[in-house]
């Protein structure tokens, strides 16, 4: 059984034969120097403190297997960490976009509200029974004590205000919409 000044001498020898050998070989898997560096002397030093050393009987073969399995779960570890932070930085744009649009939808909403708000108060009123009460034109021809022919006229003149409205406002989501998602 060698001494310990011994076996120093016979692991630094091992140490010198394969280090730049297990350095290119995990770089290969690894693409990264400084990550193969690490790994393969993180891979000697384990070797070093293990207390199965002297009864490896081919230390090349153990160390070459230990750094390629160390380079591939580097390599793996790298390629999930690579794609969640894809994962976060895209939720993180449609999170962003997301809360553009609900600002936009809010903002639409209002135009639309203002522009209920410029109709006559008559228009107004039928239009925001028919739309927002969902009555038929007899119910609110009833309840306003007017014609079906007036109730229709005041919807058709509220469509044609808030169309006008509504087309301008379309064209911008439309567009809003094609940059988000786009």
């Amino acid at each position: 059984m060698p001494d310990e000044q011994e076996e120093l001498r016979i692991y630094e020898e091992l140490f010198r034969r394969n280090y730049q050998r297990l350095c290119q070989r995990v770089h290969r898997i690894t693409r990264d120097t400084d990550a193969a560096e690490d790994i393969v002397q993180d891979v000697f030093v384990s070797f070093w403190n293990s207390e199965q050393r002297p009864h490896i009987a081919t230390p090349e073969a153990y160390l070459y297997r230990a750094v390629i399995n160390k380079a591939l779960n580097y390599a793996s570890s790298q390629k999930r960490r690579t794609e969640l932070d894809a994962q976060y930085r895209k939720e993180q744009s449609l999170a962003i976009n997301s809360t553009e649009l609900d600002v936009q939808l809010q903002e639409t909403q209002q135009k639309v509200q203002q522009a209920i708000e410029t109709l006559p108060p008559m228009c107004q009123k039928v239009f925001l029974l028919s739309r927002y009460e969902e009555m038929s034109h007899k119910e609110i021809a009833a309840f306003l004590s007017i014609s079906t022919n007036t109730v229709d006229n005041h919807i058709k003149k509220a469509l044609t205000v808030l169309r006008k409205v509504l087309l301008s406002l379309l064209l911008v989501l439309f567009k809003m919409i094609f940059y988000f998602f786009s």
